[in-house]
């Protein structure tokens, strides 16, 4: 995939384009959503019992109770994608914030997608992004054809099963940027314990996300 210039453009414009940012009560930054019925994996998972993505917190709650409104916003987004604008348009919503987090609800559909994130992510150098993710094959191809993430990017890859350490791939093993998060319900943390579920849900100072160097372990929710 070509490095695609960045174009500049006003917040306003660039909604036009890549369907909005969300803003969640919990994070401390704005974000971005998909639909889940577009997760590849997570689709799949959805139809296990007892797997996380049974129980997706992104189809319940405010996601289910403001459905009307967030389904269609998540369905553009997934539509402009295939904008050749999307990047300069991502480039210009995030602006000048120092933080970001990809896919409050939703996944990667694919390694050019992927790739299309870390333009948007080199192109900001003074955020930084977190992205988790089930879709380990991406990583791995991405990783392959590009040879690193940017530095400003961590890929955290996510637990399929709550109480289940995540098995990272060895074509994923030692690279930087690239870090892990579990969930846990009946057990301990397997990790460095999320502390929203203490702090009202939210995350408040605590930036432990976004850092590459940690195993993040969530409360079932």
């Amino acid at each position: 995939m070509r490095v695609i210039p960045i174009v500049a453009m006003s917040k306003t414009c660039a909604k036009t384009i890549n369907g909005g940012l969300t803003k969640t009560t919990k994070m401390p930054c704005k974000s971005y959503s998909l639909p889940t019925v577009a997760c590849v994996t997570g689709f799949k998972l959805a139809a296990i019992p007892g797997s996380i993505c049974s129980s997706c917190y992104a189809n319940k709650g405010n996601y289910k109770l403001y459905a009307n409104n967030i389904e269609p916003a998540q369905h553009a987004r997934l539509d402009s994608l295939a904008d050749p604008m999307w990047v300069s348009s991502m480039v210009a919503a995030i602006g000048q914030d120092v933080y970001f987090r990809w896919h409050d609800s939703g996944d990667l559909q694919s390694v050019d997608h992927l790739r299309l994130i870390a333009q948007v992510c080199e192109a900001t150098p003074n955020c930084k992004h977190w992205l988790p993710t089930r879709e380990f094959g991406f990583v791995r191809d991405y990783i392959t054809q590009y040879g690193q993430l940017p530095s400003n990017l961590t890929v955290r890859l996510s637990a399929m099963y709550p109480d289940k350490a995540v098995t990272v791939p060895k074509s994923l093993q030692g690279i930087a940027g690239v870090a892990i998060s579990n969930v846990h319900h009946k057990g301990d943390a397997i990790g460095q314990s999320c502390i929203a579920p203490s702090q009202n849900g939210e995350c408040r100072d605590c930036r432990a996300c976004w850092q590459s160097d940690n195993v993040i372990s969530y409360a079932m929710h």
